[in-house]
Formats: structure tokens, sequence, C-alpha cells
């Protein structure tokens, strides 16, 4: 009798979304061991945290509160409440699915592609895309729009010989990197400046220290990145995801055939002019024009002054555009990306003149392939509201057991304590300028009495808690924390989580350690305040 072959079972990573849906249980049973705390504007304007506290319906502290412990209903419920609290975040996603798919239909992004690989090659191409991602975070912390560049940054790797984890590399330690080392990002540096309260530091104090900084960790980061980049293109098999099955390389975004690329022509090229002008917006859409100073005012008013003159001038033209409904550039966010998205979508129907049946059909396509991502999103905003926001629940008890044990550290090792603190912080709430509220009036005082009467001034002392917030937090909450960004883009590409972790984490430690030697140096040296 022939002897009966048993297949093998082999163990199969479960998706992102089964992923996170199991972290959705695990932070819904440690709702009922850790209590809930509020955090409280006091009337000096500074922030305070109230352990073991709750809010009532009218806003009012309760006092000795305990647990808010979750059950079936509330884990079940999250992920809804996710997707309705984030409606404006899947619609913008939806609507950029359809244009990217348009794009590949009209073969402008394969075109693009071609012609970008005949001017940057190898280790110049991933220096100048982590550049730009590096770059983005540092100044304006770039971050919930970078799913939109897998598209093209994913395809472009995977076309140059590389795999598709490069791509994402790219994209995610790049900005992980700036956002670590953010040099004039109001949302994390200029919000902890305003929550120090201390009228001797400003946007400016410390920018020194802090363009080591980010110079530092991203030549060592991106090194890195090449390096995985060179193993990868010299052996395919030495590929971290080379045994995975299910890879999306989203080569259909750049017409699927990595062989031949068609020759730019006219329309491709009108077509690749629109996608970069949506770039440019999303870019100017979020930048803090508003700490911009110019005179006697500031770069808000500037840049958004074509409105103010349209409907003084030329009220017909202004009330033709919608001028006086317009969201001003500096206070964008989803819905203003999805009108963009939008907007672009359309010229790219009229300048390729693509039929209504043929365009209704690739948009809808083009939106589909996004559904993942938006059910990523929406089970990651369901966490983080189980989680707590930062004015109440059991994140603000993690904040205040952190802060407690952050305030008894010597000078010596205030950076590591610092860097440390933070980066336990960021498990729990992802918000830099959440975080830098509620922590920054007490860890700010905390510095200030470190330093005085030493070398190291005061303001020093701050500025450098203030780095190692900005690297600590960013490394947890969007290096390796499984938020909606990141794990939308692995879900779409079929990398698992644990191995992009596996590999981003051999590559943060030694950038990590780099940029906590400059943290430790810079007040020493002279360049931290």
């Amino acid at each position: 009798m022939a002897e009966e072959v048993k297949e093998k079972k082999h163990f199969k990573m479960p998706s992102a979304i089964v992923l996170l849906f199991m972290v959705l249980v695990a932070v819904a049973i440690v709702t009922w061991f850790v209590p809930t705390s509020v955090a409280i504007t006091a009337e000096d304007g500074t922030q305070e945290i109230i352990f073991n506290a709750a809010l009532d319906a009218d806003g009012n502290v309760i006092e000795n509160a305990g647990t808010d412990p979750k059950g079936l209903w509330d884990i079940l419920y999250a992920p809804i409440q996710g997707f309705s609290d984030g409606a404006a975040v899947s619609m913008a996603i939806l609507i950029s699915g359809g244009l990217l798919a348009l794009l590949s239909y009209t073969g402008a992004m394969s075109a693009g592609v071609g012609a970008l690989l005949k001017h940057l090659k190898g280790n110049v191409l991933i220096a100048a895309l982590m550049f730009f991602f590096a770059i983005t975070g540092a100044v304006y912390g770039a971050w919930e729009e970078l799913p939109a560049y897998a598209f093209v940054i994913i395809p472009l790797c995977v076309t140059a010989g590389y795999d598709a984890l490069t791509g994402f590399l790219i994209i995610f330690v790049g900005a992980t990197v700036g956002n670590m080392g953010s040099i004039v990002n109001p949302y994390s540096i200029g919000a902890a400046v305003a929550a120090i309260g201390n009228p001797e530091l400003s946007l400016g104090t410390g920018i020194a220290m802090r363009l080591l900084l980010f110079a530092v960790m991203y030549a060592l980061g991106t090194f890195l990145v090449m390096r995985y980049a060179a193993k990868v293109k010299a052996n395919p098999s030495a590929s971290a995801i080379a045994n995975v099955e299910g890879i999306n390389n989203l080569s259909d975004m750049t017409g699927g055939d990595s062989d031949a690329f068609p020759e730019m022509n006219g329309r491709h090229a009108a077509s690749l002019i629109v996608f970069g002008l949506v770039v440019v917006f999303l870019i100017m859409g979020y930048l803090p024009w508003a700490s911009i100073p110019v005179g006697d005012g500031t770069m808000y008013d500037v840049i958004n002054g074509w409105t103010t003159f349209l409907s003084t001038n030329i009220p017909f033209l202004s009330d033709l555009l919608g001028a006086g409904s317009f969201t001003w550039f500096g206070d964008w966010y989803f819905n203003e990306y999805g009108v963009v998205f939008l907007l672009a979508t359309i010229l790219i129907v009229v300048i390729n003149r693509i039929p209504q049946d043929v365009f209704v059909s690739e948009f809808v396509k083009g939106a589909a392939d996004l559904v993942s991502l938006v059910i990523v999103i929406s089970i990651c905003r369901g966490i983080s509201a189980i989680i707590g926001t930062s004015e109440y629940g059991m994140s603000v008890t993690f904040v205040y057991w952190i802060q407690n044990a952050l305030s008894s550290v010597p000078m010596w090792a205030f950076a590591l304590a610092a860097f440390a603190a933070y980066f336990g912080i960021g498990f729990a709430i992802q918000s830099t300028s959440a975080v830098a509220g509620m922590t920054m009036s007490i860890l700010g005082a905390v510095a200030m009495a470190l330093f005085a009467g030493t070398a190291v001034s005061p303001e020093a002392g701050q500025m450098v808690l203030i780095s190692a917030f900005t690297m600590g937090l960013n490394l947890s909450a969007s290096g390796l924390f499984p938020e909606a960004s990141k794990m939308g883009v692995l879900e779409l590409t079929g990398i698992p989580y644990p191995t992009y972790l596996a590999v981003a984490t051999k590559m943060f430690i030694p950038v990590t350690i780099a940029g906590l030697a400059v943290l430790m140096l810079a007040p020493y040296i002279g360049i931290a305040g």
C-alpha cells in the first residue's frame, strides 16, 4: 500500500488586518487592569494629570475612578467608530486610488518611471528619495500622506532591481528619521517650545544641534537602506521577503511591464505635471505658514492673499471659483486633500480624453484596490479610541507613570532617560503636539532645575529634552508602532509586519545610538541652545 504523504503545513503570518484586530483585543484586555487618568488645563494654561480619574458626562473630574474595562461590544464597535471618525481620510484615500489607476491606464506613470531611471540610478536614486521623505518629516512632520507615494516608489524600486521592501523602507524609514530629527517641525518642536513656556526659547533655539542630529541620522539611515538594497540587487534570494508568498509590487500602477517603458509624449508629460502639482499642493496645504514671519505679519497671510484679492477686486471670479469657501493653506487636512485628488482626476481625464465608461471602470478599480487600507485605518483608529485620548483614558495613565519616573534621573543621564520615556509614551499616544502639551510644562521645569547653575544653560537642557522627545516618540509611534499609514501599505503589498519590524529595527538601532550620541554631546560643545 502506498504510503500517504501528508503535506507539511507551514506557518503563515497573519495579514495586517488580522494582526491589528489581535492588537485591538489585547488592548481591550489591558483596560481591565490599568486605571484611567485625566489631563486637565490649569488656570495658568499648563496641563496637569490627575491619576486614577475619569470625566463625567458634563466634563467634571471624578477621582478614584478605577479602570474602564472594555468588552465584546466595545471591541466590535471600535473599528466602526474608527471608520466614522476617519471618513475624510478614507474618502481621500479612495479618490487617490482612482487617480493613480487612471495615471496607470494612460501609461504616464510607466513613462515617468522609465524617464526617472534614465537619470537616477542605484545609490543616487535611493539617497535622493530618502532625502525627500526625511526633509518633509523634519520640516512639517509628513506621515499620514505617505501611503500615496507607495504607488510610485515601490514599483520604481522593483523596476530598478530591488524588492518591494526597499521601496517601503525608503518611504517609512526616511520619514521616521526625518521626524526623529525634526528641524523646524512646528507640530513637535513648535508645540514643545510653546508648552514649556520659557520666553528665552524659540523655534530657532538649538537649531544647530537639530541640523547635526538630522544630518547624522539621515546619512546613517540612508547608508543602511542602501546596504540592504545592494544585497537584494546582487542576490534576490537574500531579500527579507524572498520566501513570502503573495507580495504585491504595485506594478499595476506603472503599467506592469518593467522591461519596456513607453516613450514620454505630450499627454504623459502633462499628466505627470498634474501629479507633481498634487504633491506641491499637499505640501502647501500642510506647511505651517503662520509660523513664518514676514514683516509685520506671517506667510499665512501672504500665501493666501489671493483669496482676499479676488473677493475685493474680482468678486464674480471669486464666487465662480468658490474662493470664499477655500480652506487656507496651512489649515488643510484630508477633506482638502480629497478635493485636490478629485480635481487632478478630472484634469487627467480631460488631458487624455478618456471615455466616460473607461473612466468610471478604471477609477472604481483603483478605489477598490485601497479598500483594505481603509479597513486598516479604521481598526487603528479603533485601537487608539480604546487606549484613550490625550485628555482621558489609560493613555494618560501611561504618561503619568513615565513622567514620574523621569523626574528623578541625574543630569548626566537626562538625555537617555528622556528618550526612553518618550519612546514608551509613543506606544500609548502618537500625537506629538498632544504629548508635548501633556508633558513639557513639567519636564521642561525638571530640565530647568537639573541644568541650572551648571556649565550647560537651562535653555540648552530644555532643547535637549525637546530633541529627545522628537527622537523617542517618533521612533516608537512612527517607526515601530503598528499605526495606520504603515500598516495600510504593508497590507496592500503583502509584506508581513514582523518582517518589516525585524529589518527596520536593525536600522533604527544604530541610527538611534548615533542620534543619542549627538544629544549627549551637544550641550557640552555649545550647539544645544
